[in-house]
C-alpha cells in the first residue's frame, strides 16, 4: 500500500512550476542573454506559453529583462539563496577586500580554494592590477595532491585521514612510488613552515605559493594562493610573497572570526 502511495505522489505534476524551472535552467546555461524566441526554440514551447512565465520570473527577481534588447538573463538571486547562512559565503565576504589589497601589493593575482568532493575548488580570485596576469577562474577544480593549495589543506589533516581520502583519489593512485614519497615530504614541510610552494604541476614557468586560511577547529579550512611567472623580469621576492600571503590570511581569519 505504501509503495502505491509513493508512486502516486511521484506522478504529481505542477505544470507552471516545471515550466519556470525549465526556463531558469535554460537561461542559466546560456553564455549570453536570450530572447523570448530563443528560449522558445530551446524549450520547444510557444512564445505565448512562455510569456507569462518569463514575466513572473522577472517580477520575482530571478530573471532580468534588458531594456534595449528585451533579452533575459539570470540575476544573482539563485546564487544568493544557495549561499544563505553558508560558512563559505561568510569566508568569501571576509576575504574579498584583503585579497584585493594583496593583489595590489604583490601585483599578482591570488585565489582562495577549498576541498570539495575530493577536488580543489576555487572559490574566488582577486585580479592583479598588471596588464599581464595569471587568472584562475572561480569554480575551477584541480587535483588536491598536485597543487600547492590542495597539499596545504591536506597538511592540516592527520595522516590516516589523508590516506583514507587519497585511497579513492585517481591522481594519487596513479603516482609512482617516488612521486608519493615526494608528496609526503611536501606535507611534512608544509606542517613545519605553514607555507606550501612549488613549481606549478599544471603549467610550465609558474611558481605557486599557498598558505592556510582558517583551521579544522574553526570549522573551515581553505588555502590562499598566488601564482607567479618564474621568467618575469618583475618577479617578486619569494620571502616577501610568503610574508604577504601569511599577513593576508591572518586578516581574513580576523575578519571572519576564525580561530587558528
Amino acid at each position: 500500500m505504501a509503495e502505491k502511495k509513493n508512486a502516486t505522489k511521484n506522478n504529481y505534476h505542477v505544470a507552471a512550476l516545471e515550466k519556470g524551472l525549465e526556463v531558469l535552467e535554460v537561461v542559466s546555461r546560456a553564455t549570453e542573454p536570450l530572447s523570448l524566441s530563443q528560449i522558445s526554440v530551446i524549450t520547444g514551447r510557444t512564445a505565448s506559453e512562455l510569456f507569462r512565465t518569463l514575466n513572473c520570473l522577472v517580477s520575482l527577481n530571478y530573471l532580468l529583462k534588458e531594456d534595449v534588447s528585451g533579452k533575459y538573463l539570470l540575476t544573482l538571486k539563485l546564487f544568493e539563496l544557495s549561499h544563505q547562512h553558508s560558512p563559505v559565503d561568510h569566508l568569501l565576504q571576509a576575504a574579498i577586500h584583503p585579497m584585493q589589497e594583496l593583489a595590489r601589493g604583490l601585483k599578482e593575482s591570488c585565489h582562495l580554494s577549498i576541498i570539495h568532493q575530493n577536488r580543489l575548488l576555487v572559490l574566488a580570485q582577486a585580479d592583479s592590477p598588471s596588464n599581464l596576469r595569471i587568472s584562475i577562474a572561480a569554480g575551477a577544480t584541480f587535483s588536491i595532491v598536485s597543487t600547492v593549495s590542495g597539499r596545504a589543506i591536506l597538511s592540516t589533516m592527520p595522516d590516516r585521514d589523508i590516506i583514507d581520502l587519497l585511497n579513492e583519489d585517481p591522481d594519487y593512485i596513479n603516482m609512482s612510488e617516488n612521486e608519493r614519497n615526494l608528496f609526503w615530504e611536501r606535507i611534512k614541510t608544509i606542517r613545519a613552515t605553514g607555507v606550501s610552494t612549488a613549481h606549478s604541476e599544471t603549467y610550465v614557468g609558474i611558481q605557486d605559493t599557498a598558505v592556510l586560511v582558517g583551521s579544522p577547529s574553526s570549522g573551515i579550512t581553505a588555502a590562499l594562493a598566488t601564482p607567479q611567472l618564474t621568467a618575469s623580469k618583475t618577479q617578486g621576492d619569494a620571502q616577501r610573497t610568503q610574508e604577504s600571503l601569511l599577513a593576508c590570511a591572518q586578516r581574513i581569519n580576523e575578519r571572519a572570526g576564525l580561530n587558528q
